[in-house]
């Protein structure tokens, strides 16, 4: 099975008309052209539902399976982050949005809030393999363990959420964490993308290209901070990968 992770370059505020229209016809020539069975993009690649609708009536190969996350600008806050996947020639809107994007709005309420989301809308399956999505900061749902290079359920107390928790997380195959912008504190972010990526899971996790991200993904593309694949604890090394209109695109085949 390949998955293909596609990057865009960051974009500061809301996207022009003409720069939207760019970008629905640039990922209909990407979606168009991948041999990929699952593509995730970036987050806030596209702003509106109107345009995903367009990309799903221009994509010929309606075997392929792609993430979106929506910029609904008609909300505020976090709820403007909402998930959709194509899928079979439907847009499936995933009804979810994003819970919590820093480690200090972790509290038990929003975790709790997340679990749920992850119980009920989201995961979906591709060729008997089991996905679950984790939007962006909401990875802060682990804390690294000082001293390793591991993570931990943050909320230790709360053993009834950590087993709920650990329940999702072991029930998927693949877990995805597509990403506004580069993580600053990057050491902390791969500590936790390697826990998830325990017990043969794979883990990706894809955000924005900010500035110099491009040239250091094509001089190292197993190593970039732009793109991560880990499995078993491992960086995994893609099989392709390729700068066009600058954009970052990496596939990789799993079994």
């Amino acid at each position: 099975m390949i998955i293909q992770l596609i990057s865009f370059p960051w974009y500061e505020g809301n996207l022009s008309a003409q720069e939207e229209n760019l970008r629905i016809k640039t990922i209909c020539d990407f979606l168009n052209d991948t041999s990929a069975d699952f593509v995730m993009f970036s987050e806030h690649v596209i702003g509106n539902i109107n345009s995903l609708d367009i990309i799903n009536k221009s994509v010929q190969d309606k075997g392929i399976c792609s993430l979106f996350e929506i910029n609904d600008r008609s909300r505020i806050g976090l709820a403007r982050n909402r998930l959709f996947l194509l899928k079979d020639n439907n847009i499936i809107n995933l009804q979810t949005r994003q819970v919590f994007s820093e480690a200090e709005d972790a509290d038990e309420e929003r975790v709790e809030r997340l679990i749920e989301e992850l119980e009920y809308h989201r995961h979906f399956e591709i060729n008997k393999k089991k996905f679950l999505i984790l939007q962006c900061g909401e990875n802060n749902i682990l804390k690294s363990i000082r001293g390793t290079q591991e993570a931990e359920f943050r909320l230790q107390n709360r053993p009834d959420l950590k087993k709920r928790f650990q329940n999702v997380i072991e029930n998927a195959d693949v877990v995805l964490n597509p990403v506004h912008t580069r993580w600053g504190r990057y050491g902390d972010f791969l500590c936790r993308i390697r826990t998830f990526s325990k017990k043969k899971r794979y883990c990706f996790s894809c955000s924005q290209i900010e500035e110099y991200q491009l040239e250091r993904a094509k001089v190292n593309p197993a190593k970039n901070t732009t793109q991560i694949a880990m499995c078993s604890k491992k960086l995994v090394a893609p099989i392709l990968s390729i700068d066009k209109n600058g954009c970052l695109i990496q596939s990789y085949d799993i079994r």
